[in-house]
């Protein structure tokens, strides 16, 4: 027999209150006084040395009775059927998602992160299958789900063991969501194919940031069974910041100083910071900018470039605990290098050359070679000398113009200033859809710019109401043309009675500029006014060939390659000082995994990038883990496989002592022996107080 409530044996300790009572030693409670006898000597009753028990069945009785309720409350039951054996127990399958993002290189988060898949993995039991994944930005699997590996395969948890020096924390951001939704989809469907039903666990081993992202959660329904456990690892001190460069949209001010954002962790214990310019070399300490960030605020300073700092290629912040996020790349500012074409014979100084001369001045940051050829002269378009504009301001011949064909359909990058018709004539079919009217013979009469698409990247710059009033230019003498209809033909500004100003053409690759008018004063006032350097600068950018489309870019993005080019070989150097090779017909670079600056060579050209920490990353604030539950994740843990024993074998003897019900019989037997003993006591009692009657 075994009972349900052992804690109910205490009880049985009740039986010694009869037992107590019988051997009580009772005396007189007081004393009577009789004058008869008061002059007798007192002779005290006598007692014996112990008190002996006289009515043993009723105490026998009373005990049982006792006994009897004890034993009705412990729910005894007959163990009818076998032992339930551990081997026919469901084990768990657990998946361990192991953080690897950016944000665990602080402090000993890492070693911490180590310690608890220890833990966890020597408290795997028999039976159980164990599953280790990583994830950042992404979700790797070290050591995966086996099905056979329950009954027959090698132990996962010492093959785990082995997995976990290999691993360690990259630069990439947290995408917590991605890597539950993934897992939780693997256990579910596992859990479907799999009679034996194994529980579903997944335990998450993080620092918990805010920063991680929840997105991918909310395009899943939860399933009911598969359980989440978040063991969270944590620094004493939590202070963190990080800073920001602000591109121009978002900085604030006329300064064209950069401008960059300081941001502190709500629970910084730290306020004061200083940011400078740095190279990977040196590290100067003039230029010191000095920021006061109260705890989860912000401030925006401005961090200007000297001559000194301007090969510098990363902003550093000093004065954080947390010093993975407080360098912030930016490529270095070095002198471009461009050629120029210019066509034409002019070299007075009223003429569009010098105008062109003065607007491409040297600067620390661009120099631009100009080689002039006469209208008759060879247009060289060696790789080697290949320019990256040519200017057309004469009539070319046939030799030039097949070479600015060539040079357009390539991809080359041409500008043409159509001040007469023997210009237009000389381009042969470039100039096919173009028709010139009757020039006015008026020479005070001028136009201005009427009509301009403020959306091309030339005019992108005076889009602000601030710099887009062009009225100030005035345009003495123009060409009076109308275009056919052209697909490849985009007017980008017309004059105010609607004549083309300025076009763009589609040629092959490349890009054919034409301008109605002269920029010298004698034909406008263009190169006179503010607008003419910026055009010509816009022109100028248009025309670099084989550039990326940004140079700043987070860690884990992919990176847009230009084309092969003739030798078809491209390098990337890495911030570490690795080269690697790009593969043939690549339009993409995806291995950016660590912040620094990369440089790219394609086709004998080094173009630069900088590539950074994802911002979220630095948001190192604990995460809510409420916001789990509001996404339908089930917290929890499963029971293992002792504890689902242990549960099992409650459940079935609860289900055989409600069955049985012994208890019944118990409290019915005590019933009959409270009977009993109210029989017995009766007796007694009515033949004591006969005996007494007789006495008298």
């Amino acid at each position: 027999m075994n009972v349900l409530f052992w804690m109910f044996l205490g009880g049985a300790a009740m039986v010694a209150f009869p037992l107590i009572f019988h051997l009580i030693r009772r005396t007189p409670r007081g004393t009577q006084t009789f004058s008869s006898l008061m002059f007798l000597s007192p002779t005290p009753p006598k007692l014996t040395r112990r008190s002996r028990l006289d009515d043993l069945l009723l105490l026998l009785l009373r005990a049982m009775v006792i006994l009897l309720l004890v034993a009705a409350y412990m729910r005894p039951y007959w163990r009818t059927a076998a032992d339930i054996s551990l081997d026919g127990v469901r084990g768990r399958r657990i998946a361990i998602l192991l953080d690897t993002s950016a944000s665990m290189r602080r402090g000993d988060l890492w070693t911490q992160a180590i310690g608890q898949v220890d833990a966890l993995l020597d408290d795997v039991q028999q039976g159980d299958d164990v599953a280790l994944y990583t994830f950042d930005r992404d979700l790797q699997p070290v050591v995966a789900f086996d099905k056979q590996q329950i009954a027959d395969g090698p132990p996962k948890p010492s093959l785990i063991h082995s997995k976990l020096p290999e691993l360690g924390p990259s630069w990439k951001a947290t995408d917590l969501g991605k890597a539950l939704v993934t897992v939780a989809e693997a256990l579910d469907e596992i859990g479907d194919e799999d009679a034996a039903g194994e529980t579903l666990q997944i335990v998450v081993i993080s620092d918990a940031q805010r920063g991680s992202r929840l997105n991918a959660l909310e395009s899943l329904e939860w399933p009911p069974q598969v359980h989440v456990d978040l063991q969270s690892v944590s620094l004493p001190d939590n202070s963190n910041a990080h800073l920001q460069l602000l591109v121009a949209s978002d900085a604030e001010g006329d300064s064209d100083d950069p401008r960059v954002r300081v941001i502190n962790a709500l629970d910084s214990t730290t306020e004061e910071f200083t940011v400078r310019w740095q190279t990977a070399a040196t590290r100067e300490r003039e230029e010191v900018i000095a920021f006061y960030v109260p705890p989860g605020q912000s401030r925006v300073l401005s961090v200007p470039r000297t001559k000194a700092t301007l090969s510098a290629d990363r902003l550093a912040l000093h004065g954080d605990q947390a010093v993975f996020d407080d360098t912030y790349y930016v490529v270095p500012l070095r002198q471009q290098q461009f050629r120029l074409a210019y066509i034409g014979s002019d070299t007075s100084a009223d003429g569009p050359r010098h105008y062109l001369e003065a607007a491409f001045a040297e600067t620390e940051l661009r120099r631009v070679d100009i080689v002039s050829h006469a209208p008759g002269d060879t247009l060289p378009l060696l790789p080697s000398e290949l320019p990256h504009v040519v200017v057309v301001a004469e009539a070319v011949n046939e030799e030039q113009r097949d070479a600015i064909d060539q040079y357009l359909s390539a991809g080359g990058t041409a500008l043409v200033l159509l001040t007469s018709e023997e210009i237009a004539a000389s381009l042969g079919e470039l100039m096919t859809h173009v028709q010139f009217a009757e020039a006015s013979s008026n020479n005070d009469d001028y136009r201005m710019l009427g009509e301009i698409d403020f959306s091309h990247p030339l005019f992108t710059p005076f889009a602000t109401p601030r710099y887009n009033d062009f009225t100030g230019i005035r345009f003495w003498r123009h060409q009076p043309v109308s275009l056919q209809d052209d697909p490849a033909v985009h007017v980008v500004a017309r004059f105010d009675n609607n004549q083309p100003a300025l076009w763009e053409q589609q040629v092959g690759k490349g890009k054919l500029f034409v301008l109605t008018s002269g920029w010298q004063p004698s034909d406008s006032q263009l190169a006179q006014s503010t607008k003419f350097v910026p055009l010509l600068e816009g022109i100028l950018q248009q025309s670099t060939r084989g550039e990326l489309e940004a140079t700043s870019y987070r860690i884990g993005e992919s990176v847009p390659l230009p084309d092969e080019g003739a030798n078809g070989k491209r390098f990337m150097r890495t911030p570490d000082g690795d080269t690697v090779t790009i593969a043939a017909g690549a339009t993409s670079f995806d291995d950016l995994d660590q912040p620094g600056i990369y440089v790219l060579t394609a086709e004998g050209e080094e173009h630069r990038l900088a590539v950074n920490l994802a911002s979220s990353e630095s948001d190192t604030a604990p995460l809510e883990i409420e916001q789990l539950e509001q996404r339908g994740v089930k917290l929890g843990t499963q029971a293992s496989r002792e504890e689902e024993f242990e549960r099992l074998r409650q459940l079935r003897d609860t289900e055989l002592e409600s069955r049985q019900k012994l208890w019944k019989w118990f409290v019915l037997a005590a019933l009959v022996f409270v009977g009993l003993e109210m029989c017995l006591s009766g007796w007694r009692a009515r033949k004591s107080a006969q005996a007494a009657g007789e006495a008298v």
